[in-house]
């Protein structure tokens, strides 16, 4: 009997079934020809979140409404007999070590187990949820060949979740003989998987040729796809840097322990009666639901309400379900009509606090293991005594990872609709032993509006060499397919970083911010002025120190105390040291007053120095509001800058003839640095073309009449270049006549003039030429219109202009994109960067580029 059987299983593997015809065949129904089998995209083995990469067209994972991850189809319908698979995973042998994620195959009369816990190893079939109820599932899962496959055994709809059901096909496969009393819920896959006592387990000796124990089951004879694949040459890197993948949460997708708590809940629902946990004695229940044993004293409808109720709140307990446990009782005596165990059973779903404490990481950048900390327990405990803490490790590996991966599938298709890019480049030090650099693209969209959007964070060496650099940014720039489309780089202005950039054909531009760092540490630095800030320090050291002088300044002046003591805390600060200085040069008399009336004399500051401090802030009054100008914007454009350094250079810190001498050093020190740092011909260029195209600047008139001649042709140039490389139906060409008439009469050719003019001349019908021609009628154009006010933001400008000209507007979307600094302007101008760099320097390494990545892309997620 048992020989027959197993021919029979035998047979059934060979054996595919037709979903209209309702009979079995081999290889092609004789009525509809051979099925069809759907492709997955090719993914190489051991790529983090190589199952969702491994989707075919038509189908995306995304949350479902009542929680977790699904597969839904994007087409307009996926035929009934369709077939995905083989399903793809690691091989076990020890049923112990399956989860909810394992399907269970059957060979020769002995068994073994596929397992898709890995998500680098497995395919995009291990995120279809199992059916809540027969009536729902769209999808039958069944073995062919010694591989799992699911089979579309309904139309299936656009915007449809694929929902596998488990039924007799499969079950017989396994030989479980579940009769009449097999109630089939939510939860069946976990429920055969808990039935596989008996299976008769196949070694690793014995197993299939085709697979190899704790490797990947792929299926290399699948015929023609209906749908192809949509990521051609996807490289590996593309969508996670990190080396280990992130598992999702909820219905057949949940973690190994979840899963198996969330087994342990539904096994006992699966049943009617009583028979998975059975009477002895009246009394005793050995309950294989959970592998205790249990004494209850009662009727077998008490019993089964009490086991209800007992895994209702391990399980809540478990995976930190919000709210109270409901009373199994109560709700059957208010719905006696119904079944409990049938209306117990839901999806979980991540929690809102869950997601909150994800969001609040995220937001503020924390360590993840602050979630571990006793503060924030107990604070928790009292918003929510009910919610229970997940671990530290499990809150990063699952939902933050699912959050960055989310992301970056959005931040990808972004950036690689995009024709023009720049990047800006933040070196920052992590530890005495670790530096990070993180790379941030920058673009003006379709809509001319401008976006920013933080891509990695990669450990380099401190002693940080051309090569090494260049490997990391060529690394990140393929990783997010951006490397061809750049242009410049904005970041530390170092012979380094040039020559990384430059290898790679991109151009470096110096962050304004690091600029006027510079500028003003220099000032701050020389000999004379730290004296004089010195004095000034002990001063108002002095002053704080002694009650009467105290207690006078804050009754006068509080003010100015609040200033004092700001001066005091962070006077050395660059981008805050003007207003303080001029806060206390201000109040030069009060000062020198309360000076005179201090019994150590020598602590008071004195004309000269007095004489000092006016100098330095009527030097720093123009870096400190060309500082402040730059912070209007997150990112400020390079349009900017230009006119920025013009007006520092030859008019607010010109020399003047009411100068004093040392002031007159001062600024021809600052002039030659300033000079100096934008001494480059070609980062000159660049400047200039990013003002020739802001609406506020078009005029050029803060330019030599050579400079301006030469950034119009190269405007010109680079214009025709854009449309010839990116040619669009916006490009304007002058159209034939309709009726052209008869031909002209031929005009005899003279090799003279031809000589002479035709290379002036000849060529004015081509489309080269027309392109050349737009590109300057345009730029005749843009120029003699009206000046935009100073202002105005230039992309609005361009929101609304664009149509006029075509050509330009690419040429501007290119230059408007490229930012004025290397990060945003308030962490450079502000105390918001010192925050930003303390919290980075608190993420521990494992998390560095997951986290700063999230809280950069905020908008997104």
């Amino acid at each position: 009997m048992q020989v027959a059987e197993e021919a029979c299983a035998q047979l059934e593997d060979e054996l595919l079934f037709c979903e209209d015809c309702r009979l079995y065949f081999r290889d092609s129904c004789p009525q509809h020809g051979a099925p069809t089998f759907i492709l997955d995209t090719p993914v190489p083995e051991n790529v983090p979140s190589r199952a969702l990469l491994s989707l075919p067209e038509g189908l995306v994972v995304k949350e479902r409404p009542q929680g977790g991850f699904g597969v839904y189809c994007t087409i307009p319908v996926i035929p009934r007999g369709c077939i995905f698979g083989p399903f793809e995973g690691d091989i076990l042998v020890d049923r112990n070590e399956c989860t909810v994620y394992s399907w269970a195959v059957r060979e020769n009369g002995a068994y073994f187990y596929i397992d898709a816990s890995d998500d680098s190893k497995s395919s995009w079939m291990r995120y279809v949820a199992c059916a809540s109820t027969e009536e729902e599932h769209n999808l039958t899962v069944f073995q062919y060949r010694g591989k799992i496959y699911y089979r579309a055994c309904q139309v299936i709809p656009s915007s449809a979740e694929l929902l596998v059901w488990i039924g007799e096909e499969y079950a017989r496969t396994l030989g479980l003989k579940l009769g009449e009393h097999f109630k089939y819920e939510f939860g069946e896959k976990e429920l055969l998987m808990k039935l596989f006592q008996d299976l008769n387990l196949k070694t690793l000796e014995n197993l299939p040729s085709h697979i190899t124990s704790r490797g990947p089951y792929i299926c290399n004879d699948m015929v023609s796809s209906l749908m192809q694949s949509h990521k051609p040459a996807f490289p590996a890197a593309n969508l996670a840097h990190s080396s280990t993948g992130f598992q999702l949460l909820e219905g057949s997708q949940n973690l190994v322990s979840l899963g198996r708590a969330q087994s342990r809940y539904w096994t006992f629902f699966g049943f009617q009666g009583d028979t998975y946990g059975r009477i002895i004695d009246k009394t005793k229940i050995i309950c294989k639901l959970c592998g205790v044993r249990l004494s209850y004293s009662g009727n077998t409808t008490n019993l089964r309400q009490h086991l209800i109720y007992k895994h209702r709140r391990e399980y809540n307990e478990l995976v930190g379900t919000q709210g109270a446990v409901v009373d199994p009782q109560k709700n059957a005596e208010s719905h006696p009509s119904r079944d409990f165990g049938a209306r117990a059973v839901a999806t979980p779903a991540i929690g809102r606090t869950t997601r909150a404490v994800a969001d609040f990481i995220v937001r503020d950048l924390m360590p993840v293991e602050v979630i571990e900390g006793e503060g924030f327990n107990q604070m928790l405990g009292i918003l929510d005594p009910n919610y229970k803490i997940p671990a530290a490790s499990f809150l990063a590996h699952t939902i933050l990872q699912d959050m960055q991966l989310q992301a970056k599938t959005k931040i990808v298709e972004l950036v690689k609709a995009q024709q023009q890019c720049s990047v800006s480049l933040d070196l920052w030090k992590h530890s005495s032993t670790l530096s990070y650099l993180t790379l941030t693209v920058h673009y003006v969209d379709e809509a001319f509006d401008s976006r920013n959007k933080v891509l990695s964070s990669r450990a380099v060496s401190d002693e940080l060499s051309v090569d090494s650099l260049k490997m990391v940014l060529l690394d990140i720039t393929d990783e997010w397919l951006i490397r061809e489309c750049t242009s410049y780089a904005v970041g530390l202005n170092n012979p380094t970083v040039k020559l990384a950039t430059s290898k790679l054909g991109w151009k470096s531009l110096p962050c304004i911010g690091q600029v006027l760092k510079g500028c003003i540490e220099a000032v701050l630095q020389h000999p004379t002025i730290q004296a004089t800030l010195d004095k000034c320090r002990r001063l108002v050291t002095t002053v704080f120190s002694l009650p009467a002088q105290s207690e006078e300044l804050a009754t006068r002046e509080p003010v100015l105390k609040v200033h004092l003591r700001m001066f005091l805390r962070d006077g050395t600060k660059w981008y805050s040291i003007y207003s303080l200085l001029q806060s206390i040069v201000d109040h030069s008399k009060f000062l020198t007053d309360l000076g005179e009336s201090l019994s150590e004399k020598d602590v008071s500051l004195q004309h000269e120095n007095w004489s000092v401090l006016r100098d330095v802030v009527d030097i720093l009054k123009p870096l400190a509001i060309a500082t402040s100008t730059f912070t209007k914007d997150y990112y400020a454009g390079l349009s900017l800058v230009k006119p920025v350094i013009t007006s520092l250079l030859y008019k607010h810190l010109a020399p003047n003839d009411w100068d004093s001498e040392f002031s007159r050093h001062i600024k021809s020190a600052i002039h030659e640095d300033l000079s100096f740092r934008y001494s480059d011909t070609e980062v000159n260029q660049v400047l200039n073309l990013a003002c020739a195209l802001d609406p506020r600047f078009r005029g050029l008139d803060f330019l030599s009449q050579p400079d301006r001649v030469e950034t119009l042709h190269l405007l010109k140039l680079e214009a025709s270049r854009l449309a010839k490389t990116h040619p669009s139906e916006n490009i304007r060409t002058t159209p034939e006549p309709v009726n052209q008439g008869p031909p002209a009469k031929k005009t005899k050719q003279d090799s003279g003039i031809e000589f002479l003019l035709g290379d002036l001349c000849n060529v004015r019908n081509s489309a080269a030429n027309s392109v050349n021609q737009q590109a300057e009628q345009e730029i005749s154009s843009f120029q003699t219109s009206e000046a935009s006010s100073l202002c105005q933001d230039p992309l609005q400008w361009w929101k609304m202009h664009y149509t006029q000209y075509p050509l330009l507007a690419r040429a501007a979307r290119k230059f408007l994109a490229i930012p004025a600094t290397s990060v945003p302007t308030s962490w450079l101008f502000t105390d918001s960067g010192v925050a930003v760099y303390k919290k980075r320097t608190a993420l521990t390494p494992e998390h560095v580029d997951m986290l700063i990545f999230l809280n950069g892309n905020r908008s997104i997620l």
